[in-house]
């Protein structure tokens, strides 16, 4: 008819252009366009007239090029793609009706593994791992959506996706297909851990405008922030159920069953840790996914962290996180059952940012002092609430003993109890049973940690009088606390333990005897 649809010159042969038509036609030139060689009666099984709205040249081989045509203006959904190694003189069909339901639109090539190929196609997203002989659709996170345009971004290693009225969507770091397509016998271990992208420790502000978003107001998500992980998992077949016979001889003695982890079975789960050098900084845990296939996880670039205050004494055993990692080379280590894969990953400050070491070292060194002062406040918070729990359960034992026996315990448990709550209160603050959004204007000793904490992890260039007059805040304020902990178990908590030692409590009550006058 009369549009040119695509114009694609080669960049790898100088002059080489490519040309594709809405009427089914293709043209070469060999000269910067000096003159034209009409090949499209070698494409074999196009239907004349078909468009032809996508041709790739090779960005490794003179002479081939992949060609996307589709005929469903005229009702026809059958996907045509073609490629060719000898400038157009013959074309191999390479995606047809047995590889994808509906017509294609458009083909990327991954610049550095050429067995490894995108597909976009009104029927979603599809990928091959070894140059078009075989096609499986994408489905995680993507949806099946008319996909328009497909472009591998050269530095993010990012495939980056134009939908038909829909979204651009990004799928984040193709460097682990890029391996599978090299080498598919990863496919057959029960887990692999890829190399993982450089981590940045990106630093955020409140952008300028409104805080808060209308309703119903479109926001593409973001790339999730820390560490990113990518891995393979095999889900293990489950084994056959077990005969009559067999269930019948089994030993008396059964098999013991998996004990949990940190919440966690370990049996089931994949184990993560973050090395510096020989030291274990970090483990992460998660349960093993439902599913075969490629699996993502993030690392916050945090070490291990000391537990925080609560009145609650903890059921999970799960490690906290701590401090940011300084900037450098860190080893981690998969395990899943006995296998085991290691890989080692890169985190580097904010590029936006120019960020010293010394700097670094400054704030590091910063937040360990106040990971310290967080542990001993745990540790004292704790056997705060460890000793509140055993007044309470005096009180509540010797209350259904009895009540006038023991009436003089009993208040000596509730008082004491009292005086725990203000302790714990001195570190954690009073319990607000407000609703809303309500400030509490007393001091306490997390208050002042974790203000020193905010202000220490901000800093991008070094420690200044700022954080160090909070930091000496906390640390007083923690001092204060714990001379008056300390007191209170050396006088007041001693006093009433001699006390409740003392008592000779039994549940057995005297024995009537009962009878009929």
């Amino acid at each position: 008819h009369c549009t040119i649809l695509v114009i694609e010159p080669s960049p790898v042969e100088k002059d080489m252009l490519w040309v594709g038509t809405d009427d089914g036609r293709v043209h070469i030139s060999q000269n910067g366009g000096g003159s034209w060689t009409d090949v499209t009666k070698n494409i074999k099984g196009l239907p004349a007239g078909s468009w032809i709205p996508q041709i790739k040249a090779s960005n490794k081989n003179k002479g081939e090029a992949l060609l996307v045509a589709n005929d469903y203006r005229r009702f026809n959904y059958t996907p045509y793609v073609y490629r060719t190694t000898n400038y157009g003189k013959s074309w191999n069909r390479i995606v047809d009706e047995n590889d994808v339901k509906s017509y294609a639109l458009a083909i990327v090539e991954d610049p550095e593994t050429p067995n490894l190929l995108f597909l976009g196609t009104d029927d979603g997203l599809y990928i091959s791992f070894n140059a078009g002989n075989k096609w499986q659709k994408w489905t995680e996170g993507f949806p099946t959506v008319s996909t328009k345009d497909l472009v591998i971004h050269p530095r993010e290693h990012d495939l980056v996706i134009g939908t038909f009225g829909r979204a651009a969507w990004v799928l984040d770091d193709i460097r682990p297909l890029r391996a599978i397509a090299k080498d598919q016998s990863i496919l057959n271990k029960d887990a692999a851990l890829f190399k993982p992208p450089t981590a940045y420790q990106a630093a955020y502000q409140q952008p300028t405008g409104s805080r808060f978003g209308a309703d119903a107001m479109y926001q593409g998500t973001n790339r999730r922030g820390g560490a990113m992980l990518t891995y393979y998992y095999k889900k293990k077949a489950k084994a056959a159920p077990k005969s009559k016979t067999e269930e019948k001889s089994k030993d008396a003695s059964k098999e013991e069953k998996p004990k949990k982890k940190d919440g966690v079975k370990s049996k089931d789960s994949l184990k993560f840790e973050f090395f510096d050098g020989d030291r274990l900084i970090r483990t992460l845990k998660t349960k093993a996914p439902k599913k075969t296939g490629f699996h993502r996880m993030y690392w916050r670039m945090d070490e291990k962290g000391p537990a925080r205050p609560s009145r609650r004494i903890p059921k999970t055993k799960r490690e906290y996180g701590g401090k940011s990692v300084k900037p450098g080379t860190y080893k981690v280590k998969m395990t899943y059952g006995e296998t085991v894969s290691e890989q080692q990953i890169t985190v580097a400050s904010d590029p936006r940012l120019k960020v010293s070491s010394t700097a670094t070292n400054e704030v590091y060194e910063s937040s360990k002092i106040l990971e310290k002062y967080m542990e001993t406040a745990a540790g004292a918070v704790r056997q705060l609430v460890e000793s509140k729990n055993i007044a309470s359960k005096y009180k509540k034992d010797l209350s259904a003993l009895d009540k006038e026996k023991y009436k003089e315990e009993i208040k000596a448990s509730t008082e004491i109890g009292k005086e725990l709550d203000k302790l714990i209160a001195t570190y954690l603050g009073k319990i607000d049973k407000r609703q809303g959004i309500t400030r509490n204007p007393e001091i306490t000793v997390m208050q002042r940690i974790g203000m020193a904490s905010s202000y220490v992890r901000s800093r991008k260039t070094g420690i200044s009088k700022t954080e160090t007059d909070l930091m000496k805040y906390a640390k007083d304020e923690l001092g204060k606390a714990l001379d008056k902990t300390n007191t209170f178990f050396t006088d007041k908590w001693a006093g009433y333990k001699g006390k409740m030692d003392a008592l000779s409590t039994s549940p057995f009550k005297e024995i009537k005897k009962f009878q009929l006058n």
